[in-house]
């Protein structure tokens, strides 16, 4: 329960979600910070692509796992108050990863730093349900999103630059750094800002009875819904677009540092629907626009896979980033208004379906590229795509109510 109360558009705390999205954008960019060097990785430590999988699938299965703990604990300590304790806690966990001398290390290193970053974009997003209204939300989710999507294109950029430049690890240490900027922003709003100071009504109930609430939300329908697409779409997306960098670097010969600018033109997409995220809103609606956009995703996949020149990547991940936030957004926005008295809770639990399917999407993709290969797989994800955006145009005003 919280006892924040929502703003109308001209009292909307835009420093303090300023804030978050860059609390997000070390999030997201510590998240894909290693798709440009798994490759870099397996080379240092002699292990083969398939086990150096692991390292992204093991911080995107802690990192969702955990959402649930956090959740809770967002709703009944200030969910502004834990973004700030977990981004204190990732500058020594980044640190961690890159101070790793083994595979074994990296691996457990990205693991704790999967639990310890958790539930920084959900509880944010909660936080953003609590004070702003419904009407307005979805354009201020999508502009709060442009940290995550600035974080995606750092991650991926860097990832590949630094990598190639100075190695894998410096990437790490420079999102330590970052983290540590983002907590003292934090601090200081804390201090200054009533609505990010503001502490919930208290709870008397056991921690036990807190999270077997937690679990009964799925027991509620439209919670259900909400979490079984996000389940599916960040299975195909993510499961797909973890090896669209391995591909383009056997297929085309690509360094480290290319691989990670061609990727980073998904953040160039997104960056797109960003900026026009309302007027997609009031054109299309949600459930048209979540269509288009797993179009676009599926589109980009099967191009990205079967073409003959590098060149054609370009705008097929391009359309990739657009379509992923088309349809993510509206998702989230969702997320946000599933059980408004237990907001926390409910959006953790949705980041918790989303990026365990992406741990799942990882390993299940990877054993299809042994057996199918890449374009085939690229295929596969793109038709899973696809359907889920027909569930949205069909199913999406029932998941409203």
């Amino acid at each position: 329960m919280t006892s924040l109360s929502a703003t109308s558009s001209a009292e909307i705390p835009r420093r303090s979600i300023v804030l978050l999205a860059t609390a997000a954008f070390a999030s997201a960019a510590t998240t894909r910070i290693t798709d440009s060097v798994l490759p870099q990785i397996a080379d240092e430590f002699d292990v083969s692509i398939a086990a150096v999988a692991i390292v992204a699938s093991v911080y995107t299965f802690a990192y969702g796992s955990f959402q649930a703990l956090f959740g809770p604990v967002g709703d009944r300590f200030g969910k502004y108050r834990i973004v700030l304790f977990i981004c204190m806690a990732s500058v020594v966990t980044a640190t961690a990863c890159g101070l790793s001398g083994s595979f074994n290390g990296i691996i457990f290193a990205r693991l704790i730093s999967g639990m310890t970053s958790a539930a920084i974009i959900p509880l944010s997003m909660a936080w953003i349900g609590d004070v702003v209204d419904y009407e307005e939300r979805q354009p201020i989710l999508a502009r709060f999103m442009f940290g995550q999507v600035l974080g995606v294109l750092a991650g991926q950029i860097g990832g590949g630059i630094l990598g190639e430049y100075f190695g894998w690890r410096a990437s790490f240490f420079v999102l330590a750094g970052v983290f540590a900027v983002v907590s003292l922003g934090l601090i200081y709003e804390l201090r200054t800002n009533p609505l990010a100071a503001e502490r919930p009504t208290p709870v008397h109930t056991s921690w036990l009875k807190t999270w077997a609430a937690t679990a009964r939300l799925v027991l509620i329908p439209r919670v259900r819904f909400v979490l079984v697409v996000v389940a599916l779409e960040g299975f195909a997306v993510f499961g797909a677009f973890t090896y669209v960098g391995l591909h383009l670097r056997n297929r085309f010969g690509f360094d480290f540092g290319t691989v990670g600018l061609y990727l980073a033109v998904f953040a160039a997409g997104a960056t797109a629907y960003v900026l026009f995220s309302r007027q997609f809103l009031n054109l299309l609606g949600q459930g048209k626009m979540s269509l288009l956009g797993t179009i676009f995703i599926g589109g980009g996949l099967i191009v990205i896979g079967f073409a003959p020149q590098a060149q054609w990547s370009l705008p097929a991940i391009a359309l990739i980033g657009m379509g992923y936030y088309m349809i993510h957004n509206t998702l989230q926005t969702l997320a946000t208004q599933m059980v408004p008295e237990a907001r926390g809770a409910a959006v953790a639990l949705f980041a918790t379906s989303f990026y365990v399917s992406q741990a799942a999407g990882v390993v299940v993709c990877g054993f299809l590229i042994d057996r199918i290969g890449i374009p085939a797989m690229f295929t596969l994800m793109a038709a899973l795509a696809v359907f889920v955006g027909l569930i949205m145009l069909t199913r999406i005003r029932h998941a409203s109510q």
